[in-house]
């Protein structure tokens, strides 16, 4: 007797995968076997950037959310000001955002990358963050960094709590910044700071948005959304929110 035989026929949603993110990924990994070659698809020269830093295991980003920044760099292109990111741990999500800017526009783009490069400093965290402690993330060199980094003269980075540093920062606008911070303070943070300083059209993307164990991130969005008007707002399922300024 077959044993297969009595067994109930999975249904569609049962063999759907556990992670509900993961057929996003895996659609573009296989665009790498793809035939076609649409020109909005992930081409040859968005997985040598993403293979540059992620089989270097400089960053934590998958080629999903690297693809979402890929299309966020060439959508603000002709859209003046500088780029940002907080959150940098081991610099490949700078690397590959600057290193973007150079191929889409063909030249750097004004650049500020901010962490502490010891991991989640002391009283940044609250009663949003259950899930994390200080020295968190602390797996990463600052030299290293800023090694890897160096190739870009128009990158600057800024070493420390961001709240710290904000402040004295030299007036700018800005067309990209990528917030991935994990926390729900330093996420408030650079909301209210950045997102009065976003030229029309730029973009914001806010990581680990739907990552179950960086709820304060989701708090600190719907928090600041309930403050302004001025972005459309995409939810991108791949953890990632992304802002447009209108």
């Amino acid at each position: 007797m077959d044993p297969e035989a009595d067994r109930p026929k999975r249904t569609r949603e049962e063999k759907r995968p556990r992670d509900p993110v993961s057929w996003i990924r895996r659609a573009i990994e296989k665009y790498r076997r793809g035939t076609l070659a649409l020109p909005l698809q992930p081409d040859e020269e968005f997985f040598a950037l993403a293979d540059e830093v992620i089989r270097r295991k400089r960053t934590l980003l998958g080629y999903d959310r690297l693809y979402v920044l890929w299309q966020a760099v060439r959508n603000v292109a002709a859209v003046p000001g500088s780029a940002a990111e907080i959150g940098s741990y081991r610099g490949g999500s700078a690397h590959f955002i600057a290193k973007s800017f150079v191929n889409v526009t063909g030249h750097e783009v004004p650049m500020h990358v901010f962490d502490t490069f010891e991991g989640h400093p002391e009283g940044a965290l609250t009663r949003h963050d259950g899930f994390h402690s200080v020295g968190r993330f602390g797996g990463t060199n600052y030299e290293k960094v800023r090694a890897l980094l160096a190739p870009f003269t128009q990158l600057t980075i800024h070493k420390g709590d961001v709240s710290a540093s904000l402040p004295h920062l030299a007036e700018s606008t800005y067309r990209l910044v990528h917030i991935d911070t994990d926390l729900y303070q330093p996420t408030v943070v650079c909301l209210d700071y950045f997102g009065d300083r976003m030229c029309p059209g730029g973009v914001i993307v806010v990581d680990d948005y739907g990552a179950p164990k960086c709820a304060g991130v989701a708090t600190a969005v719907g928090e600041y959304l309930a403050r302004t008007d001025d972005f459309h707002v995409w939810d991108m399922r791949t953890d990632q929110l992304v802002l447009v300024r209108r």
